[in-house]
């Protein structure tokens, strides 16, 4: 197995008649977005079968090196393979190989989509009991400070934050990575002797390194580090385009929110008004907010965006 990149999987499962599982995962120029699994199964009378399952959100090069792995297998020790095309059948790429900037900015994309989609999750299965669980103010703010619904919404306020943040830390890697203007992010970024030392034993890439040495929360924090990377990379301006027609644009609904994360996680000081359509419109804004970024840059970049998850 090792001569095709697969590594011991540790699961602990208990599968009948399977002797080892491995997984294969490629982080070199994004190309891995789900990896490939591996099981060997040998039953009473000593027949070895082998089987490989990629998810449906594989990449170009998950689906290769599964074809890879079939077609090694077969050459060395015969038999037959069957897939979702048929008996010997290899079940092809339906597109090209993607750029490696692409794939870095979509997984940073299906990630934040994953983190949001949690958020929904968690909003769908809470249970919030008592009438003093309202989803609408009672008039006094001395009331709604003690309403779990509001301390609720509030404490995943910094989590929706977090995965805002994440979404445009992993972009930025990604971009100044394969972005031939480097210097200005390089020269502005305080690495600390720590980050040094991940980047020189090789369990930090330096892109990695030097994103996560600036702040992503804030749209105006956001616009200028991209603009680091190219002055005509305008992400803030894609945020402020309008919306809904409402008075308050994207970039400034957010700004407000991050606003509102820190006076929570500073002070404890709550947002009295954010109750469930707030705290619903919050997540439809950031979605639309990153997926305007996505846009922006892949067409900066000249790549196609992808909304495939």
């Amino acid at each position: 197995m090792a001569l095709l990149g697969y590594k011991k999987a540790n699961d602990d499962l208990k599968v009948p008649n399977r002797i080892a599982g491995y997984f294969w995962y490629d982080e070199k120029d994004y190309r891995s977005f789900v990896g490939v699994e591996l099981d060997i199964y040998r039953n009473r009378v000593g027949i070895i079968t082998v089987t490989t399952r990629s998810r449906v959100g594989r990449s170009y090069w998950d689906l290769t090196q599964q074809n890879k792995t079939l077609k090694m297998f077969r050459d060395l020790l015969g038999g037959h393979f069957t897939t979702d095309a048929g008996r010997n059948r290899y079940w092809r790429p339906n597109e090209p190989a993607p750029t490696p900037l692409s794939s870095g900015c979509f997984l940073a994309r299906w990630r934040f989509h994953n983190g949001l989609g949690r958020a929904h999750v968690y909003l769908m299965s809470r249970k919030l009991e008592g009438q003093i669980a309202k989803d609408t103010s009672s008039g006094f703010d001395f009331m709604d400070e003690l309403n779990p619904r509001l301390l609720s919404n509030n404490f995943l306020l910094p989590y929706m934050v977090a995965v805002w943040e994440e979404y445009f830390r992993a972009t930025f890697a990604a971009c100044l990575k394969y972005s031939p203007q480097r210097e200005a992010a390089l020269k502005r970024a305080r690495l600390s002797h720590g980050d040094l030392e991940k980047v020189a034993i090789g369990s930090q890439p330096i892109e990695r390194a030097v994103a996560e040495s600036f702040s992503f929360q804030r749209p105006s924090a956001i616009t200028d580090n991209f603009r680091m990377l190219d002055q005509k990379l305008d992400v803030g301006g894609a945020m402020r385009k309008p919306y809904r027609r409402r008075k308050a644009n994207l970039f400034e609904s957010i700004e407000q929110l991050v606003e509102d994360r820190n006076e929570f996680v500073h002070t404890g000081g709550m947002n009295l008004k954010f109750f469930d359509a707030q705290l619903n419109a919050a997540l439809s804004d950031m979605q639309v907010a990153v997926n305007r970024a996505y846009e922006c840059i892949a067409a900066h970049y000249h790549f196609v965006p992808s909304h495939d998850y």
